[in-house]
């Protein structure tokens, strides 16, 4: 990031860099922006926005917004303070939204659906007509039929109808209890697999073995 570099970049040293990669032929371009201070990150956006307009660049980007993280330095008891609900330390306190916007105001679309940071990339294939081997992507598409998962690294996890703390191995319905004890089972299994399938990934390099040195 920006931020760790010894002399952090300035607004127009970013403009011109992301003008030189678009000069080198770039068709798509991350931009990441570090919002440890809200206000410079929507000054950082809007400058962003209003310059792609100048450049007639606008109506052919879209700009992708999400959380990484809840803000660690805080504790749970600060958070609430800032906080438009109360959230707990297992679950609420990683709540963020997903903002994926371009120019078109026609399209305007809200998803109350659970997901999580892995979801982003199919989302964005899937959104640009983008073909993929979806089961080399462990994350679906949050705009799909497909029933949402967030998973937390201690194993608890929240789906479309309820959550299990995998501290005090309780699951939570969103409806009253109307779910199996076969369902939770079976959510707990998969999400153990996720985890055993991501340390694969990780230990047997096995995307370098499916796609080369593509």
């Amino acid at each position: 990031g920006n931020q760790a570099l010894i002399d952090p970049m300035l607004v127009n040293e970013k403009i011109e860099m992301f003008q030189f990669l678009i000069d080198l032929g770039f068709k798509e371009i991350e931009i990441g922006f570090p919002a440890a201070s809200q206000i410079e990150f929507d000054r950082a956006l809007e400058t962003l926005i209003k310059n792609l307009e100048t450049a007639g660049k606008l109506d052919d980007t879209v700009i992708v917004i999400t959380g990484d993280h809840y803000p660690y330095t805080l504790t749970n008891e600060e958070i609430n303070e800032l906080s438009e609900f109360n959230r707990d330390e297992t679950f609420e306190v990683n709540r963020s939204n997903l903002i994926i916007w371009n120019n078109d105001d026609t399209i305007i679309k809200t998803v109350d659906k659970v997901g999580s940071q892995i979801d982003v990339l199919p989302t964005i294939l899937n959104l640009f007509g983008v073909e993929y081997d979806s089961r080399m992507i462990i994350g679906n598409d949050i705009l799909s039929d497909t029933p949402g998962l967030a998973i937390f690294n201690d194993r608890s996890w929240i789906s479309d109808y309820g959550r299990y703390n995998a501290t005090s191995k309780i699951f939570t319905s969103n409806n009253n209890g109307n779910i199996t004890d076969d369902y939770v089972n079976n959510m707990n299994i998969r999400v153990e697999n996720s985890f055993i399938v991501s340390k694969m990934v990780v230990e047997t390099d096995i995307y370098k073995k499916v796609l080369g040195d593509k």
